[in-house]
């Protein structure tokens, strides 16, 4: 009942978590004017999106929803995301990128959707792994099923928030292994990340996916990186 949703905003109020302006019942997470304003990339096919895996991996069609820059407040989205304990704004986002992105033909042809994994150590210590939530809300939008399982984190690796270019890529080398080559072989899978910087973590994961079975590779980021780093 409205009254009960009202009062829950009223002992504990919600905040847009780009502007921290007060959100109204309607909103959820981020305000109409900051969600108006979202910094999307418009061109779904991006080519300096794919471009980031030519020559490293093969690769269907690869996007991204929204820009990242780290002066930007909508950098709030991804940091919620990450390190505040709410994995739920993940879900939500993706559902709403998918939603915008399905039109452009992006999801048609895919037959499952496989969400990066996390290390034992970064997820017991997050609690969660926020691209189970990015697949979960891609899922929702789309129809197309969740495949976990398929690929494992072969050892841990240092965070890549600090590292230049050339160490992302010996950060993550041999990082990932195929566990179970029958979950998606023959099948077109939509590799999933929160953020595109170098793609190095997602080159090394497709590499392993693709080393190990027969499949098609597609990429999709919930944000990307527009200077690479």
């Amino acid at each position: 009942m409205k009254w009960i949703s009202d009062l829950i905003d009223l002992i504990f109020p919600r905040y847009c978590v780009v502007c921290g302006e007060l959100l109204s019942p309607q909103e959820k997470d981020i305000c109409v004017n900051c969600l108006n304003s979202l910094p999307k990339i418009e061109k779904i096919h991006l080519e300096e999106i794919e471009k980031t895996f030519w020559g490293k991996i093969e690769i269907e069609r690869a996007t991204s929803f929204i820009y990242y820059h780290k002066q930007s407040p909508y950098n709030n989205i991804i940091h919620r995301l990450k390190y505040k304990n709410h994995p739920e704004v993940g879900e939500r986002f993706a559902y709403l990128a998918a939603k915008e992105i399905a039109v452009s033909g992006f999801f048609d042809g895919i037959d499952a959707i496989v969400p990066l994994p996390l290390s034992k150590k970064k997820e017991r210590k997050r609690g969660y792994n926020q691209c189970d939530y990015i697949a979960a809300g891609l899922s929702r939008a789309t129809g197309i099923p969740v495949i976990k399982g398929a690929v494992m984190r072969a050892t841990s690796n240092e965070t890549q928030t600090h590292k230049n270019r050339d160490e992302r890529w010996k950060n993550v080398e041999g990082i990932f292994a195929l566990a179970d080559a029958s979950l998606i072989e023959g099948k077109h899978i939509l590799l999933i990340d929160d953020i595109l910087t170098t793609g190095a973590t997602l080159a090394n994961c497709a590499s392993a996916i693709q080393q190990g079975c027969s499949c098609r590779t597609s990429i999709f980021t919930l944000a990307y990186t527009y200077n690479g780093i």
